[in-house]
Order: structure tokens, then C-alpha cells, then sequence
């Protein structure tokens, strides 16, 4: 039983697939009649079939051929969304002012390469997000800059993370917590460039716990290229920051009657770790944990807070609704009975270098005595 609910998803998925190039193949027949529809068919199914294997095949593969297949399918997949988002869209356009064929094909193309444009640079744009939540126990306000789903690796390198510790700085906060997915590539394994050095620059203290990328690319290196840059990685440990006690929790299930593509099933769970952790009662408690699950078990050890990241808020217009279904925790700021739940929308993106309707963020959460 725990299974259907993956199979029903990915059915749905490769049907709206089949659904999308059948449409973007009709309506470039009619922009485009010199082209038949049987060529515009198989154009489109090679496009979306080579454009996903490169990036599943050649995610991980650190030399610069396989770097650049990948980078490849991304922008491949990017133009497929955008082209049939600009198409759907000059349809409807179409209702009130009836263009030519033509003219609609044209209208096409340009709206997808400005899609395009903008969905590269809203996904580079990184923007601070303030938000307030009280805590109990608290005896005076912590500045924390809470990071996540950065996703080093092929699209984003050292640029982007001297960019998110610069904002970091600014901010000046009392601590930094960093939910996972660091990494989504091996690119920066192993090479002369630094990727993490201006991390080392932080006069604070830098929590961090994996997520399932991480995993993906080798968790060990991960943790290593982490602790070289100062940070305290937390491997379902609990840890102790001024009022706060922090416990950080490995990626994994929630319990064993769940199943999640995104870690190994025959994971450690929340459930049966918090079981096994000596944690204070009556402290004020911050959960850092990649994906948004095993908030019941959290709340049972009276968490107060759960920072979490890994749904990108969908990343991606419609992707956006499919991630509402998808999780119970997609963005922004929850409470679960007396516990708050903050699901970051990241600072990176996942396989391709696009943002449309969500935005690229870390967020400074002040951390405030609750006085009730």
C-alpha cells in the first residue's frame, strides 16, 4: 500500500508528458505546416528523452564532457516547459484577439526565449526572507540564518556560494542552519577550486545536516568538504547553542510504515531515532531535518521548531500545484499543533537553472522569547 501512492505519481507524470508533446506537436503543425506532425511528434519525444538522460545519466559525473551533457539536458528540458507554457498561454490570448497561425507561432517562440531569460535570472536572484517566531524558554532573541538545497555541483559553483555567504554576512546572524542538499554534483570534488572557502570566512556557528542529494553524490565526501569548511554536521546528534538545543537528524523515513523515493528504505527512521537521543525536556528545541516528515514524532519530544527545505516549492509553474500535492509542508511557515514548521524554498535549483512562480531565498528567522 505504501507504494501506490509513487506509482499513481509517476503514471500521472509520463501522462502528462505524452499529453504535453502530443499538444506542443499539433499546434506546431498548425504554426508550422511545412514541418508534418509525425516529425514534430518525434522531435519533441527525442528532445525530452535525450534532454533526461543527460541529466540523470551524467548528474554526478565530475569531468567537464560530462559537466557539459548535463548543463545540456537541463536547458533542453528548460525550453521544453517554457515552449509549451508560452504556447498554452497565446492560446488563450488567441480566444479574444484571433491571430494567424503564424503569427501565433511567432508569438510562441518569443515568449518562450523571454521565459527563458527570466526564469535563469529569477533562479540566480537570491532574496532574503525575514520572518519571527517565538519560542518558549527563550531568555533573549537569536538571530538565525536558516540555508538549504544551495546544490553545488554543475549549474552552481564557488560564484554562487561567496554570493550566499556575502548575504550571510549581512545579515549578521548568531548562527547559521544549513538543511542539506548542498551538493548535486561531484564537479567541485576534488578540484582546484575551492568551492566552500568563504564559508570559512563565518564567525559564527554553522549547523548542517545532509539531504538526499548529498547522498546521491557520496555523503562522505559531502560531510569532509563540510567539516573542512567549519561547520558542525550533525549525524543524528543533539547539540547546544546558547538557550537552544538543536537536534540534527540524517535524511531518512519517517517511520516504517512510509516510503519516499528520496532516501533508502531500509533507512534509520525519525521515529526510532528521536527514541534513542537524549533530549532535554523543557529547552527550547530547533529539529534540522532535509525533508519536511516525521513532524509527529518531532512533536512528541516537544520540538518547537522543524527547519526543513528539499520541495523547491514545486520550483517550476505548474510543477508549483503538483509540489502542493506532493507535500503536506511545500513552503513558507506551518504550525503542527504546538510546534512551527519553516520549509525553506532554497537558494538553488534541481536540474535545470530555471525558477517560474517560486523564487531562489535563504531566510533570516529571529528566534524570539515567547512571553505568553
Amino acid at each position: 500500500m505504501k507504494y501506490i501512492g509513487m506509482i499513481v505519481f509517476l503514471v500521472v507524470i509520463l501522462a502528462l508528458v505524452a499529453g504535453a508533446i502530443i499538444y506542443m506537436s499539433n499546434r506546431c503543425a498548425l504554426f508550422f505546416p511545412s514541418i508534418p506532425k509525425k516529425a514534430w511528434v518525434w522531435g519533441f519525444v527525442a528532445l525530452f528523452v535525450i534532454a533526461f538522460l543527460c541529466m540523470t545519466a551524467f548528474a554526478t559525473v565530475a569531468n567537464p564532457i560530462g559537466k557539459a551533457v548535463f548543463i545540456f539536458g537541463g536547458i533542453g528540458i528548460s525550453i521544453f516547459i517554457f515552449s509549451l507554457l508560452s504556447v498554452a498561454l497565446v492560446d488563450i490570448v488567441n480566444l479574444i484577439f484571433h491571430f494567424n497561425p503564424h503569427t501565433r507561432g511567432i508569438l510562441s517562440l518569443s515568449l518562450a526565449a523571454l521565459l527563458t531569460i527570466y526564469g535563469i535570472w529569477n533562479a540566480y536572484t537570491i532574496k532574503v526572507k525575514e520572518i519571527a517566531i517565538p519560542i518558549k524558554g527563550l531568555t533573549q532573541e537569536i538571530r538565525a540564518v536558516h540555508i538549504t538545497d544551495v546544490h553545488l555541483g554543475n549549474f552552481r559553483g564557488k560564484r554562487e556560494a561567496d554570493k550566499i555567504v556575502s548575504k550571510i554576512k549581512e545579515l549578521n546572524p548568531d548562527v547559521v542552519f544549513n538543511t542539506g542538499d548542498m551538493f548535486d554534483g561531484k564537479a567541485h570534488f576534488g578540484a582546484n577550486e575551492d568551492v566552500l572557502a568563504a564559508f570559512r570566512t563565518l564567525n559564527m556557528p554553522h549547523y548542517f545536516v545532509y539531504g538526499n542529494h548529498d547522498q546521491h553524490v557520496g555523503v562522505e565526501e559531502v560531510i569532509q568538504q563540510l567539516k573542512g569548511a567549519n561547520a558542525t554536521v550533525l549525524l543524528n546528534e543533539v547539540a547546544y547553542f546558547k538557550d537552544l538545543q538543536i537536534i540534527g537528524l540524517n535524511n531518512m523515513l519517517a517511520d516504517r510504515n512510509t516510503f519516499d523515493m528520496h532516501t533508502a528504505e531500509d533507512s534509520e527512521t525519525i521515529e526510532d531515532v528521536l527514541n534513542g537521543l537524549e533530549i532535554k525536556k523543557d529547552y527550547p528545541t530547533i529539529v534540522l531535518h532535509h525533508r519536511p516528515d516525521g513532524v509527529k514524532y518531532m512533536q512528541e519530544k516537544d520540538a518547537d521548531l522543524l527547519l526543513a527545505g528539499h520541495t523547491h516549492a514545486g520550483q517550476i509553474f505548474p510543477f508549483t500545484f503538483i509540489a502542493k500535492l506532493m507535500f503536506g509542508y511545500n513552503k513558507g511557515l506551518y504550525k503542527y499543533e504546538t510546534m512551527n514548521i519553516y520549509v525553506s524554498e532554497g537558494s538553488g535549483t534541481i536540474f535545470v537553472p530555471v525558477r517560474l512562480g517560486t523564487r531562489s531565498e535563504i531566510t533570516l528567522i529571529r528566534l524570539t522569547p515567547d512571553k505568553q
